[in-house]
């Protein structure tokens, strides 16, 4: 049986409740509902909460030394890890961005990005990696249209849009 932690909550019950509608983000819920948890005394000790949480419990013990450094308010902002790249510099970004957007000659997929870059920038990138950069940077969904089928007739596709 663990030991019994004596932690006290500045915040009332019901605004931890009040809170809890407003958050939005998964791992803040979490944190405010390991504290509603503690405020209620529903569980006598931290390993309770752990496992009714779904956490570590030592992830319950540095939840709890952050609210008492930091406060409500560092619980229930979201952490983001906004790095900047260290392979992309901004120069390489903003060409790449600049070839997405025009209008006479995109890219027409990831591969060819790969290409560009190792021309232009002489930057190997992985495929998988360029992929999720120019997914979270950039917002980039590269459209290719689908291959047609070879025993397809040429002049299929404009009978068929003048019958339907």
């Amino acid at each position: 049986m663990g030991r019994k932690r004596n932690f006290i909550i500045d915040q009332s019950l019901e605004d931890l409740m009040s809170l809890r509608s407003k958050i939005q983000n998964y791992q803040s819920s979490q944190q405010l509902n390991c504290l509603i948890l503690i405020k209620s005394a529903k569980y006598s000790t931290l390993n309770e909460i752990a496992e009714h949480v779904g956490v570590h419990y030592s992830s319950i013990q540095r939840w709890l030394k952050d609210y008492k450094e930091n406060g409500i308010q560092s619980l229930l902002s979201p952490q983001t890890r906004n790095k900047p790249s260290k392979i992309i510099t901004p120069e390489m970004h903003l060409a790449i961005e600049e070839k997405l957007k025009s209008k006479d000659n995109p890219f027409s997929g990831y591969v060819e990005v790969q290409e560009w870059l190792k021309k232009e920038f002489n930057v190997e990138v992985k495929y998988k990696w360029l992929w999720a950069y120019m997914r979270s940077k950039m917002k980039s969904r590269l459209k290719v249209p689908r291959k047609t089928n070879a025993k397809k007739a040429s002049g299929s596709e404009e009978s068929f849009f003048k019958t339907a």
